[in-house]
């Protein structure tokens, strides 16, 4: 079986380096990312996350063997995924991983895709001027050097209960605006050349979606602010808080886009946060 390794990023602080997770977390949900830093707390991963995570590891088992230009393996794939989460106390249904990594294989975008070159999981740490040290693992880089379709693209696997719209890659700022970024800066490829999301949807007929943006100047120059500006608010919460025996929360002040109920820092969940009943009572 081909075991899917992954650095454990759970211990990673902001203060130190800035992770695409905790700019992504920001960008969602300040105070979330804030508590991350003044209140860590441990997590359980729901069933939806672990899924994804496995879809994640067996896509990367399928990936390489096209890359070496071996006819993939999807039992392999699949065992693999099912290692990943294996001590998860949510793990995923195996027969629903499994039609996930068949559905994947069997996609039409598998077969146009060009795989000789590509990367899966890059790790991508440097710094980036005006934001700091920057910490993240791109999914897939398809190569350079190919003729269309998706040359030199940046991909992330995903999972999701709802299609994503089309212009979430386009809008992708500090997801694949950061990847892209960091691509750039790092000497991994030439300029991207697009950055798309490839998602697994489970609706009652499941399927793969491919949503995929040029990457273009106005990404790159958004991400760049978008980093820098979760950046300066680090900074600024550092100093705002430097010797306080009780941290305040000043500078990460926006509040949850999406629901809070299956937030860790929920008060339901026993987590400090104290404006989670408060962004509830908004949203109904």
């Amino acid at each position: 079986m081909t075991a899917v390794i992954r650095e454990d990023l759970s211990k990673r602080d902001p203060r130190e380096r800035i992770s695409k997770s905790f700019v992504s977390t920001a960008d969602i949900c300040g105070q979330k990312a804030w508590l991350s830093i003044h209140h860590p707390m441990p997590w359980t991963p729901p069933e939806k996350v672990t899924f994804g995570s496995a879809v994640d590891a067996g896509v990367e088992v399928i990936v390489k063997a096209l890359a070496a230009g071996y006819e993939p393996d999807v039992v392999d794939a699949h065992k693999a995924a099912m290692q990943r989460v294996a001590t998860e106390e949510n793990a995923p249904d195996p027969d629903d991983v499994g039609a996930a990594l068949e559905r994947f294989a069997d996609w039409s975008v598998v077969h146009e895709v060009v795989w000789p070159g590509t990367v899966t999981q890059p790790h991508l740490r440097l710094e980036l001027p005006g934001i700091g040290e920057v910490d993240a693992h791109p999914d897939l880089l398809l190569p350079q050097g190919f003729e269309d379709p998706r040359v030199g693209t940046i991909v992330d696997i995903k999972t999701a209960a709802r299609p994503k719209p089309a212009n979430a890659a386009a809008t992708s700022y500090t997801e694949l605006g950061l990847y892209a970024l960091l691509v750039l800066a790092s000497g991994a490829g030439e300029r991207p050349m697009s950055v798309a999301y490839w998602t697994y949807v489970r609706t009652q007929k499941p399927y793969w979606q491919e949503v995929v943006a040029p990457a273009t100047d106005h990404l790159l120059t958004v991400a760049r602010n978008r980093v820098a500006a979760v950046a300066r608010a680090i900074e600024a919460d550092a100093i705002l808080n430097d010797g306080v025996s009780e941290p305040r929360n000043s500078v990460f002040v926006n509040g949850p886009r999406y629901g809070c109920g299956d937030c860790v820092y929920h008060p339901a969940a026993g987590g400090p946060c104290d404006i989670a009943e408060q962004a509830e009572e908004v949203a109904a």
